[in-house]
């Protein structure tokens, strides 16, 4: 547990959870969004065998704390039988806690990008809708997407754990959600939804190289395709125009 600040470990004891029983694993082939967290270490706690649980980082809800949420470490916590998905959607929020202050406050992040009343309410509806090809076609079966919790949950509250549970698949699977044609006519029908959910999802929410954008900042696709366009021009040589020469 040295490895544990005060703050983690004064958490994990609020939560009732015993630290002593928790066991270091090897952050050797996990998911590759997790290289967002320099200072990261990941424990299995064999208290969630038995639970719906799958894992899960800490941190304190008070906005006044936000400023020790960022500085804890980046722990990840998960059951011992674990897959590398649970691992990727965990990775998600310990960098929104690194950045943001709290896991949560991707949901506000999101309203500040997109710009749209209410998005974030139908992003939710919409992704419960399609959950039946998500879990067909990406084996997405996350319990946020389940009708149920609208009994006890404003559906805005959930985006959150929407968002981290799609970011993990993608991570896990090699795949650009955006980008699916089913999705592109429900989910992702609205281009200022995807840039939105490409900025605040993945690796665009930290900076791993100074030429990386700035954590959570969105991209008009529409740029993007130019410069990447722009880019493959230059590579063949057209940029001062007519046609490269083979040799």
């Amino acid at each position: 547990m040295d490895k544990l600040d005060a703050q983690t470990l004064a958490s994990l004891l609020k939560e009732g959870i015993d630290p002593s029983v928790l066991r270091e694993r090897s952050v050797m082939g996990l998911p590759a969004n997790t290289a967002g967290i320099a200072d990261l270490v990941a424990y299995t706690d064999p208290g969630l065998k038995g639970t719906n649980t799958l894992g899960y980082v800490v941190s304190s809800p008070r906005v006044s704390q936000f400023q020790q949420n960022r500085a804890a470490r980046g722990a990840i916590f998960a059951t011992p039988d674990a897959s590398p998905d649970t691992f990727a959607h965990e990775a998600e929020h310990a960098m929104a806690k690194k950045q943001l202050g709290h896991p949560a406050m991707i949901n506000e992040k999101f309203d500040e990008l997109v710009k749209k009343p209410d998005a974030r309410s139908k992003f939710v509806l919409d992704a419960m809708e399609v959950a039946p090809y998500l879990k067909q076609k990406y084996g997405i079966s996350s319990g946020y997407f389940n009708k149920r919790l609208l009994k006890d949950n404003d559906p805005a509250v959930l985006l959150y754990e929407q968002l981290a549970s799609l970011a993990a698949a993608e991570q896990t699977l090699g795949v650009d959600l955006t980008k699916d044609p089913e999705l592109r006519k429900t989910l992702f029908k609205d281009p200022a939804v995807r840039e939105t959910y490409n900025a605040v999802t993945g690796l665009r929410q930290t900076r791993l190289d100074p030429r990386d954008l700035p954590p959570y900042t969105r991209q008009s696709e529409q740029s993007t395709a130019e410069s990447l366009l722009n880019k493959v021009k230059k590579s063949l040589r057209f940029a001062q125009g007519g046609e490269t020469k083979l040799i």
